[in-house]
């Protein structure tokens, strides 16, 4: 049964709908905090002892997928709950390198962590690290998508993807009496197939609409620019590009921008950049499903605490998503 962790108010939706550090002195290069558009969080002097670690749960690795700005308030999350509890905070930023992300598995593995959280670069590829934690008698914690061996991990916490491109779909109907549309994919990642397929599922059999080209991007903004710029010139006709989260769409729309095309097109993403709240403001944007990465990283670390008590937690844990749009975007603060 899915444990469903609701903070935030969903709008403009007829139903209720649910992307997808600190630098230690040893840690292998491109492992720092994110240095993104938005502030990332400052080494500071502890201003007292921690606590005593709860259980043996004292020191927690993470592996991110790369860095980018959802990861701040994901890592702030984290490491509030650590440092709540005494326990220290180790994170690594993979660059999107499935090779590399298992290396510092490896590595946080030999700092004889006592909990590991992976984000993982590839659901599938992850695999040889999760069956290393399993062998060094681990605990894993998937965050933001579930890893395709989920009997290698104890627990995972995300947003219900599957319900965040169902919002998307359901607003094109609702806004749209037909279309042809576009999709930026990203189909190593658990999280971003799940919106593309709840995005499809939300206008399959719907008469007039139809998806006529979808392309991978990876999620990054200068892949979506460039597959955007391909669309575009394959493709004189469409009304809705669908992108998998904030870094794509952003480039999608820089791409329509700078053709032209951008005027009478809808565009929708997910994840929650106050930059995507401004597109919206500025009639760039049509739609977000934002996340609540604070929560999903606070969460993460909350599953490995119960675990290590011997508490019961759920397997499945999922987080509702904020549907934006101009109507209710005025307000929000994003990450």
């Amino acid at each position: 049964m899915k444990k469903v962790i609701s903070t935030m108010l969903i709008a403009t939706m007829v139903m209720t709908m649910a992307a997808c550090g600190s630098k230690k002195a040893e840690e292998p290069a491109n492992t720092e905090v994110p240095a993104t558009e938005a502030e990332t969080p400052a080494e500071e002097e502890p201003e007292a002892a921690p606590e005593e670690a709860s259980g043996e749960l004292a020191k927690i690795g993470v592996a991110f997928m790369k860095s980018d700005p959802f990861m701040v308030p994901l890592y702030d999350g984290m490491k509030e709950a650590c440092d709540a509890n005494g326990i220290e905070l180790i994170a690594y930023y993979a660059d999107n390198d499935i090779e590399k992300q298992i290396s510092q598995v490896d590595d946080l593995l030999e700092q004889d962590i006592d909990g590991l959280i992976v984000m993982p670069v590839d659901f599938e590829g992850i695999t040889p690290a999760l069956e290393a934690a399993d062998k060094a008698g681990v605990p894993v914690v998937s965050v933001d998508a579930e890893c395709a061996k989920s009997e290698l991990t104890i627990a995972y916490i995300a947003s219900d993807n599957y319900a965040a491109g169902y919002a998307c779909g359901e607003n094109v109907l609702k806004t749209l009496e037909s279309a042809k549309i576009v999709a930026l994919t990203h189909p190593e990642i658990k999280c971003t197939i799940d919106r593309y397929e709840g995005f499809k599922a939300a206008i399959a059999d719907k008469e007039g609409f139809e998806i006529i080209a979808e392309q991978p991007c990876s999620g990054l903004m200068d892949k979506g620019m460039t597959v955007m710029d391909n669309m575009i010139q394959a493709y004189p006709e469409f009304d809705v590009v669908f992108c998998i989260n904030d870094g794509s769409s952003q480039g999608a729309i820089s791409s329509l921008e700078a053709a032209n095309r951008l005027d009478g097109v809808q565009v929708y993403a997910v994840d929650g950049q106050q930059t995507n709240a401004d597109l919206i403001k500025d009639g760039k944007l049509t739609g977000e499903a934002a996340q609540q990465p604070f929560e999903m990283g606070k969460g993460a670390v909350e599953l490995l605490i119960k675990n290590s008590k011997g508490e019961a937690f759920e397997y499945e844990n999922l987080l509702e998503i904020n549907f934006l749009t101009s109507d209710n975007v005025e307000g929000y603060e994003g990450f």
